[in-house]
């Protein structure tokens, strides 16, 4: 299984943020976990088996949104993934998880980056940069997004906070089908397109198999590109 793939026919549902947007964490838990707990786990064992370093982490899943506000909980990423493999298991009260996806402005343009052929998530998709999902491996009370979108780039792209301007959220852009809420983040470095792609080459995860630089004269997009980028891109 190479990863999941989706129809872009239905609408992505958007709004923008205001810069100082707070968020709360509450103690909400879904009740359809415990329903399919026996699904929920043979299809954990069997992703596993087709990329074992995935680990069950926990994931914020918002609960409302408004431009002012998030509201959400700690859940598992088994959860999830679940949702994701079979996004018709939880319709009546669906997960919708959080992750952070760059509007990265790089000296000589915007760089963007083509998800790899083996990701579980939109392969071959081209995508803000970079992205994921706003988790934590210990208990925490706090989220904070400029980390979250730190740790990725760092992760991502080899490329160190210092070296990195992050801007405020920007938009917060829903997927239809597996309720996943990206939110938009602005984020400048004074590298050049080269040295980025070298670093995410040498000292990336290979979320990426290949990166893009759009410059003003850019005649066109990419025909497979993640409708949260193209919103993002409506702020150069």
């Amino acid at each position: 299984m190479t990863g999941k793939t989706m129809s872009f026919n239905q609408k992505w549902p958007t709004i923008h943020l205001n810069s100082d947007i707070k968020i709360k964490i509450t103690n909400k838990k879904n009740n359809l976990f415990t329903k399919y707990d026996k699904i929920i786990e043979e299809i954990w064992l069997n992703k596993k088996k087709t990329y074992p370093t995935l680990y069950n982490g926990r994931v914020f899943c918002v609960d409302s949104m408004t431009p002012d506000h998030i509201h959400g909980h700690w859940d598992e990423y088994k959860n999830i993934l679940a949702q994701m493999s079979q996004p018709a298991l939880f319709a009546e009260n669906p997960l919708k998880p959080l992750a952070v996806v760059g509007l990265f402005k790089a000296s000589d343009g915007v760089i963007i980056g083509r998800r790899a052929k083996n990701s579980i998530y939109l392969p071959g998709y081209w995508q803000g940069l970079p992205a994921g999902n706003v988790e934590t491996r210990e208990e925490s009370d706090h989220v904070d997004l400029k980390q979250q979108i730190l740790a990725e780039a760092l992760e991502e792209l080899g490329l160190s906070a210092h070296e990195l301007e992050v801007g405020p959220p920007l938009i917060a852009c829903e997927h239809p089908d597996t309720h996943i809420i990206d939110i938009g983040i602005a984020l400048y470095s004074r590298l050049p397109f080269d040295e980025v792609e070298a670093r995410c080459q040498k000292y990336g995860n290979a979320e990426y198999d290949a990166l893009m630089c759009l410059v003003s004269d850019q005649p066109s997009l990419p025909d497979q590109i993640v409708p949260t980028l193209i919103a993002l891109l409506e702020y150069i």
